[in-house]
């Protein structure tokens, strides 16, 4: 079937017009399986590349109303990854591309979509290439494992102590496999690290989207790996 575009319906004769009622029964047909149901896919269905990116579009752009709630966001978010058609042609060829980066000793970020209120990267870590312990300051995210292992683990920011050293309570530590997520909050979670256990390639989902000035807050820290004061889960950390 061919593709129909607003300048077509424009130039359309009436009987070209009245052919082409005829056949919008098989093109509604058509977008709605593009757009997987506008992102809520049968129960075990997946949804393409296109549709995923417009629910959560969609999604992201309740950021800017008063009740917005971000766990419900990143509820839905985590749903729709988990949805997500990993075989999708686009992003097969992204995956194939993110080869070209192996044995260059770094972790490798392909930007997959930047829009006003999120952005999707993709990351590559070769074994046991890792993200030191960092902040998202003011932004959601989730993280989709989509090949290999990688350890994350996430803190949450208790205070800053006089001695100008932080004090974090670990909130998760999970080893993420294909098909499996990680989220953080803009208050809880928000402190993370991640380590490749193999090859592995993960998709990153942040909402609101980086810019300069959130990026200049971003902040890396020491943790020291002992408990403070042998206290289970705490853990005193320094600027890095």
């Amino acid at each position: 079937m061919n593709d129909y575009n607003r300048r077509e319906f424009i130039r359309t004769s009436l009987p070209g017009f009245l052919g082409l009622t005829m056949a919008l029964p098989a093109i509604t047909a058509l977008a709605t399986r593009a757009n997987a149901c506008q992102g809520r896919p049968a129960p075990g269905g997946t949804i393409n590349w296109d549709a995923f990116l417009e629910a959560v579009a969609k999604e992201a752009a309740k950021q800017h109303l008063d009740h917005w709630n971000e766990t419900d966001y990143l509820q839905c978010a985590a749903a729709l990854a988990h949805t997500l058609n990993l075989q999708d042609p686009a992003l097969a060829a992204a995956f194939e591309h993110t080869k070209t980066g192996l044995g260059n000793e770094r972790i490798d970020f392909y930007d997959l979509e930047k829009r006003r209120d999120f952005q999707i990267n993709l990351l590559q870590f070769e074994q046991g290439e890792r993200l030191r312990h960092h902040d998202h300051p003011g932004m959601t995210g989730v993280l989709l494992c989509t090949t290999g292992r990688l350890q994350t683990d996430n803190y949450d920011l208790l205070e800053r102590r006089e001695s100008g050293s932080f004090l974090l309570r670990q909130s998760a530590s999970e080893i993420l496999e294909k098909g499996t997520v990680s989220t953080l909050t803009s208050h809880e979670r928000n402190i993370h690290r991640v380590e490749a256990l193999d090859l592995c390639q993960v998709i990153d989902i942040f909402a609101p989207p980086y810019d300069p000035q959130r990026s200049a807050k971003s902040t890396f820290f020491n943790v020291d790996p002992e408990p403070f004061k042998g206290k289970q889960g705490l853990f005193e950390a320094t600027l890095a």
